[in-house]
């Protein structure tokens, strides 16, 4: 992803910034969250996507989409605010159970898959987003642990060949 246009932000360090997504992820988990809640949450992960390190940066997240946030939380339309974080061209897929109780979202971003169920569409977004959110995270420690490339040159292995 892209670095965000918020000047003067500062990102978090890598091990700080998963440690308040997980948090984060933690706090969604729960299926009695009320409006009050949920909003606070959305804030939150949002001002946690602006200070994410570069790596994990939404391209589309500025101070204009600040302000549509705030109005968004405003009017109590909380699908919508959640929308703010996915970034741009997410693939995304939401169904909604029959009786209506319930909401499912798959979300595929970043080499990342994000699956969640609650009973908002807006609790299983973001609880997708932040599952996707981790796992990128998970992938960029593991690949720099385990490199998929080295520059160091190679012996062959195998024996002499006659």
């Amino acid at each position: 992803m892209d670095s965000c246009d918020v000047e003067g932000v500062e990102p978090l360090l890598p091990e700080i910034w998963i440690s308040r997504v997980q948090t984060v992820a933690t706090s969604l988990s729960d299926e009695g969250l009320d409006k009050g809640s949920l909003e606070r949450i959305l804030r939150l992960a949002y001002h946690l996507c602006l200070l994410a390190p570069k790596a994990f940066q939404i391209k589309t997240l500025n101070g204009d989409t600040e302000a549509c946030l705030e109005a968004l939380l405003s009017a109590h339309q909380f699908d919508c605010a959640a929308t703010l974080l996915l970034g741009s061209s997410p693939e995304l897929e939401i169904h909604r159970s029959n009786k209506g109780a319930m909401v499912s979202v798959r979300l595929f971003r970043g080499g990342a898959i994000g699956k969640a169920v609650a009973s908002t569409a807006a609790q299983a977004l973001l609880s997708a987003i932040m599952e996707c959110l981790i796992m990128e995270y998970e992938l960029n420690q593991a690949i720099q642990t385990y490199p998929l490339t080295d520059d160091t040159p190679h012996k062959s292995r195998s024996g002499s060949r006659r």
